[in-house]
């Protein structure tokens, strides 16, 4: 079989599964990337992320992942929301309105590679997303699905920004039709201008300590104890200023993954549609019992309520 059948096999079965967009690449040393973010990491704009100044040798050097690793295959999933939540409560970011999308995307993965098996069953692999050291979005600019804008988001052309990315390494060589992207942020500096904290301290650099995001998620102390305290814009899980201002936002149509729309937690209650009140309210039992299957979890209900009451709502 030819690499360019091989390669429509691929692509049509993930459209057929829901991926909007596939490409590959040779494995290779991701050099500028891993300079990057050790300029980051000398800054501590990592805050207390330290796994991201671990294994600096895999992200340089993915085929440390894979004995005999040749191609990086990428996958775009949609996720932009059909409804958006009302604007007077506690705002989540999209991606987190379904299920945890680490589990879902991995999923269906799998089932690309075991179709790849069945077209190369000597075909060794392991899928990641947003679960191992790997420059996920520098993957996906290489292979022609978008461009890396001023925000640090992966942006598509067709797509938009509202995309998450999959990644299977192969033992296989494949069919790499690697036409790059033309940035297209052109002289727009909207997500700069709009961010409150002033985390995008310049163009395509993140200090994350001044990140909506990371204050909400991924820090674990309380607003009181943050360095950088800030006026979060009723944000109490995640941030999209910087997504939503930006005109390639537009692009892409609402995501068709039932597992990515917000789902019900009881009779008459969606995961994105209680008030302040009600999770303040929320006892830990019943915090786990709506949003066992959540991006929720990684916040926790203690961290969640700390944001709701310091979120200028």
């Amino acid at each position: 079989m030819s690499l360019e059948k091989l390669h429509k096999i691929i692509n049509d079965f993930s459209s057929e599964i829901g991926f909007v967009a596939y490409g590959a690449i040779p494995v290779k040393n991701f050099i500028k990337e891993t300079q990057f973010l050790m300029q980051s990491l000398e800054l501590s704009y990592n805050g207390s992320m330290k796994y991201l100044a671990g294994n600096i040798n895999i992200r340089q050097n993915p085929r440390l992942l894979l004995k005999g690793a040749k191609s990086i295959m990428v996958f775009l999933a949609p996720y932009k929301p059909t409804t958006r939540q009302s604007p007077e409560l506690p705002q989540i970011s999209s991606y987190a309105y379904g299920r945890d999308y680490h589990p879902v995307i991995k999923d269906k993965l799998h089932k690309v590679a075991e179709k790849l098996k069945e077209n190369i069953p000597g075909a060794q692999y392991r899928v990641f997303t947003d679960s191992a050291p790997i420059f996920e979005r520098a993957a996906a600019e290489a292979a022609g699905l978008g461009f890396i804008g001023r925000n640090t988001f992966l942006i598509s052309k067709e797509h938009g920004l509202h995309t998450l990315i999959g990644i299977i390494i192969t033992t296989e060589q494949l069919y790499y039709n690697n036409e790059v992207v033309k940035n297209g942020c052109g002289t727009c500096t909207r997500c700069l201008e709009s961010c409150p904290t002033g985390a995008l301290v310049e163009q395509y650099r993140l200090d994350s300590r001044r990140c909506i995001s990371y204050q909400t998620i991924e820090d674990k102390s309380l607003y009181e104890e943050q360095l950088l305290r800030t006026d979060r814009k009723g944000w109490v899980f995640g941030c999209e200023i910087c997504l939503n201002i930006c005109p390639w936002s537009k692009k892409g149509e609402s995501s068709k993954w039932g597992e990515f729309k917000p789902f019900a937690t009881h009779p008459g209650k969606t995961s994105i549609s209680f008030t302040p009140e009600e999770w303040l309210k929320m006892t830990e039992e019943e915090f786990n019992s709506f949003f066992r299957h959540s991006p929720l979890k990684r916040a926790g209900l203690f961290k969640i309520k700390d944001n709701i009451v310091n979120s200028q709502l």
